[in-house]
């Protein structure tokens, strides 16, 4: 995949607030066994995953299932392929700990915090380009939409907008697989009337 240029690397307030919390409820006073407390997610193609509950706990929805008690033995993915979630997972490995030292009990220092964070800028380069199709950058954004990963949908949105940024509307459309509902005739009428938007 060709490299796609990404955003300079921001934390939503919200993930920020989330991490402040988690440091409350699985923090330095939370025993060993609670802090490493694996959840089990199933996908829609009947395969299973176990993982810590401290990373999946970066997907609002699935922090609201466990927290409202919603959550059984396994948390069932009904809209999510397992090839997309071992994605996903690979992400939140990624990221969980990142987050954690960031927004931990204890504040790193400016030179701490600036290196983390040009660390995972490198990190997220290459797993965008390590995507084997756009088709798995579009599925990455809908798994973050549908798990409300703020990180990933900020990364991989901005990635497809920095490559349509330069594109015609038929190039785009294209690309986002959009079905043109115009008629010859009602799209000729569009751009006559908007002719200033269509100029180089």
């Amino acid at each position: 995949m060709a490299n796609l240029g990404l955003p300079s690397y921001t934390v939503s307030k919200s993930l920020v607030d989330l991490y402040k919390n988690l440091n409350v409820t699985e923090g330095s006073g939370s025993s060993k066994s609670e802090k490493t407390k694996m959840v089990t997610l199933k996908t829609s193609d009947n395969k299973t995953f176990v993982v810590k509950k401290s990373t999946v706990l970066i997907s609002e929805t699935i922090r609201h299932l466990i927290e409202d008690d919603c959550a059984e033995d396994v948390i069932p993915l009904q809209n999510i392929t397992g090839e997309v979630l071992e994605k996903v997972l690979v992400f939140l490995k990624k990221h969980a700990p990142v987050m954690e030292f960031l927004y931990g009990p204890v504040e790193p220092t400016d030179e701490e915090r600036e290196k983390v964070a040009d660390e995972i800028m490198m990190w997220d380069t290459e797993f965008i380009e390590g995507l084997e199709s756009d088709q798995m950058l579009f599925d990455l954004i809908f798994a973050a939409n549908y798990l409300d990963i703020s990180t990933l949908m900020e990364l991989t949105c901005e990635v497809v907008a920095r490559k349509i940024r330069d594109m015609t509307p038929e190039q785009i459309r294209d690309y986002l697989r959009i079905e043109n509902d115009y008629s010859p005739e009602a799209e000729a009428k569009v751009r006559a009337d908007n002719a200033w938007a269509f100029k180089q």
